[in-house]
């Protein structure tokens, strides 16, 4: 019993930190965290970005938190990383939900990367696997900039006239 409640206090003190690291890596790129209550269903939070005037926008993000190595497993048949969904309500819930859904892992190595989920789960084929090859991207102020992007594109400017 000893065993179980330090292995929940460890999960739980990696998910804070994986928490902190998001809120400092949003404040940083000048947008919003906002953690989800707890208990959840699949999202531990959301991201919220700023317009081009510097106002949110409305334009979020939400994201599934996950902190530590047992997270992700190296399939044998072509060394891919995956990641075992426990529950298959998430799929449903991931794919359903308003707005897109990013898997964020932290690694023990402190490396931190992210995939948005709910478009792999949408472009797959088999949407009954439980397995989710993880394709994740570093999470750090240039992969929020590029999401941004993909909400504000830059205005296209016309040739100048000679």
């Amino acid at each position: 019993m000893d065993e179980t409640a330090t292995r929940e206090l460890s999960n739980q003190s990696l998910e804070q930190i994986l928490e902190g690291h998001m809120k400092a890596i949003l404040g940083q790129a000048g947008h919003i965290y906002r953690e989800r209550a707890k208990p959840d269903f699949g999202i531990d939070g959301e991201i919220e970005f700023y317009d081009r005037a510097g106002k949110a926008s409305g334009k979020l993000v939400y994201v599934q938190l996950k902190s530590g190595d047992s997270y992700l497993r190296q399939r044998q048949r072509d060394g891919k990383e995956i990641f075992d969904v426990k529950d298959e309500r998430h799929l449903e819930y991931w794919v359903n939900h308003p707005a897109d859904v990013y898997l964020v892992i932290r690694d023990s190595q402190e490396a931190i990367r992210w995939m948005n989920v709910t478009h792999y789960l949408k472009t797959r084929d088999d949407k009954k696997c439980l397995q989710i090859k993880f394709d994740g991207e570093k999470f750090d102020e240039k992969a929020i900039w590029r999401k941004w992007d993909e909400f504000f594109p830059r205005p296209m400017t016309s040739p100048t006239k000679s």
